[in-house]
C-alpha cells in the first residue's frame, strides 16, 4: 500500500468536481496528484532518485482510494 499525504501551500485547493463546478474535487483526482509530484520534481534539482520513484509510480496499476 502507498499512502500520500499533502498540505496545500496556500491553505486551500482550487479544484472543482468535473461533474459539478459548484463542488470541490475531493479526494483530488490521482492524475492531479501525480502532476503535482512531477511539477515539484521539475522545479527542484531534477535529481535521478526522485525521477526513479516517479517512473515506478507511473507504472503502477489503477489506484484504490479510501477516504
Amino acid at each position: 500500500m502507498l499512502a500520500i499525504a499533502w498540505q496545500y501551500l496556500t491553505g486551500r485547493a482550487v479544484a472543482t468536481d468535473p461533474n459539478d463546478r459548484e463542488q470541490a474535487e475531493w479526494p483530488p483526482h490521482p492524475d492531479r496528484v501525480f502532476q503535482a509530484l512531477v511539477a515539484a520534481w521539475g522545479e527542484g534539482d531534477a535529481a535521478e532518485a526522485p525521477r526513479a520513484a516517479l517512473d515506478w509510480l507511473s507504472c503502477q496499476g489503477a489506484p484504490s482510494i479510501s477516504v
